[in-house]
């Protein structure tokens, strides 16, 4: 594997954050927002399998319930935006506890086979749930201000916030695999 000089990876990065500041101007904020939601999926699935060498095929059963589960929380039960995501994560550690206690004792296709039934379940749940939405999914989650200060109804401002939120997470993925717990 071919590695890049320090000099070369500053200014690879800095060309990255520059188009991903200029990127709302040019293109359409909502589709870049689903974009960098599911980049962070993809590195999150990337860190699993290709460092944990776990093949899960229930990893979206965590993204959606905490979709699910922040979006009822700020539609349903009128919670500001932060508590809404906050509750989404709890929710996904919480559902990932419980299947992980069950799925990482075992290995290999077991364990895949495992983390498919759980997301299956999960699925039908998302489908039969009244609060879910069914097919049609949680409509007219209202945008209110995040933490009292950011506007996010603006899809400017969303881009950036999620932008932020994408930018922590990948950060957290690039600490724990250099870290000395992840070289483990």
């Amino acid at each position: 594997m071919k590695h890049f000089s320090p000099l070369t990876v500053k200014v690879l990065l800095a060309v990255c954050i520059c188009m991903l500041l200029c990127a709302p101007f040019v293109l359409y904020p909502q589709f870049l927002i689903e974009v960098l939601c599911f980049s962070l999926l993809a590195a999150a699935l990337n860190l699993l399998v290709s460092y944990a060498g776990l093949l899960s095929f229930g990893h979206a059963m965590f993204f959606g319930a905490a979709g699910y589960a922040a979006a009822h929380a700020i539609k349903g039960w009128g919670f500001e935006p932060a508590l809404g995501i906050l509750i989404g994560v709890v929710v996904a550690s919480v559902m990932g506890a419980a299947t992980g206690t069950l799925a990482i004792r075992r290995q290999g296709i077991y364990f895949s086979m495992i983390t498919l039934a759980f997301s299956q379940l999960v699925y039908f749940l998302a489908l039969r749930l009244p609060f879910t939405g069914g097919e049609d999914g949680l409509q007219d989650v209202p945008r209110r201000a995040m933490f009292g200060l950011i506007n996010i109804s603006d899809n400017l401002s969303m881009y950036f916030v999620v932008l932020a939120f994408t930018a922590f997470g990948f950060l957290a993925i690039h600490r724990i695999v250099y870290s000395p717990f992840g070289q483990v």
